[in-house]
């Protein structure tokens, strides 16, 4: 019994000397495999994904795309060059005027420049207080013309009433190849009323005068009789002509007052 108890206690031993070799066997096969797995070395690993799926930047414009804004934009620089280049056209029929008109002495220019500055001021207050159509049917049927015309042109030119008259005044009594459009741009330009006046040929002595002959029309001082106030011919412009000028009598516009307003004759001495 003993010896048969013995053999089966060294079997025993022997299968859990065999099992735990097992086992450890197991574990170390295991464990290697777990290892390999995790190698860099080994081909089963993944590669990184932004060294190999990183796009080309596509957004970066090429050198061409850089190069045509450039290219686009130096036309414009050219043309503008040329622009300020190109000399400005000029009107020969205003040029002669401002010519012989810059001849009268600056004293005169200022004098009678300073006396309409303050008749066209008295219109424009004048239209502030009464409107406009008031004073531009005054001013209208002097010379020929609607109140709906003379509107027209003040907003084309954009310049004030008094002006209107003045320019209107003058173009009434002028020969001169010059044309109202080509007055009221000298007024744009600048140029003063007696530069003007004598350029177109006018006896200065005579514009102030009728300027406040009309003037008092266009205050609702006096009634309009449908007759430019006359302005004439300067002796130089006489001697060129070759002719004389008739010296008829001058508007009587300036006839008894109507209605209220500033006295123009005091205003404009």
């Amino acid at each position: 019994m003993v010896g048969c108890g013995s053999t089966e206690g060294v079997v025993t031993v022997k299968r859990i000397l065999m099992l735990i070799l097992g086992s450890a066997i197991a574990i170390t096969v295991v464990a290697a495999a777990m290892a390999q797995s995790n190698d860099p070395a080994s081909g089963q690993s993944t590669p990184p994904a932004p060294a190999t799926q990183t796009s080309p930047p596509a957004a970066t414009p090429p050198p061409d795309a850089n190069a045509t804004p450039k290219d686009e934009t130096a036309p414009p620089a050219a043309s503008a060059t040329m622009k300020e280049q190109t000399p400005v056209k000029t009107n020969p029929a205003i040029e002669r005027v401002k010519e012989r008109g810059n001849k009268v002495s600056a004293k005169e220019r200022e004098s009678i420049d300073k006396r309409l500055d303050e008749i066209e001021r008295q219109i424009e207050n004048e239209a502030t207080t009464k409107g406009d159509a008031a004073v531009a049917g005054r001013i209208a049927g002097e010379f020929s013309m609607t109140a709906d015309a003379l509107t027209a042109e003040r907003s084309q030119y954009s310049r004030g009433w008094g002006e209107m008259l003045v320019a209107h005044t003058l173009m009434a009594n002028t020969k001169s190849d010059v044309t109202l459009a080509d007055v009221l741009q000298m007024r744009n330009q600048g140029t003063g009323w007696a530069v003007i006046a004598h350029g177109l040929g006018l006896k200065l002595g005579d514009v102030v005068p009728a300027v406040k002959t009309e003037g008092r029309v266009a205050l609702g001082l006096a009634k309009g009789d449908g007759k430019p106030a006359m302005i004439h011919a300067s002796s130089s412009a006489r001697a060129k002509a070759g002719a004389k000028v008739d010296a008829g009598k001058a508007s009587s516009s300036a006839g008894a007052g109507v209605g209220v307003g500033v006295d123009i004759d005091k205003a404009t001495k």
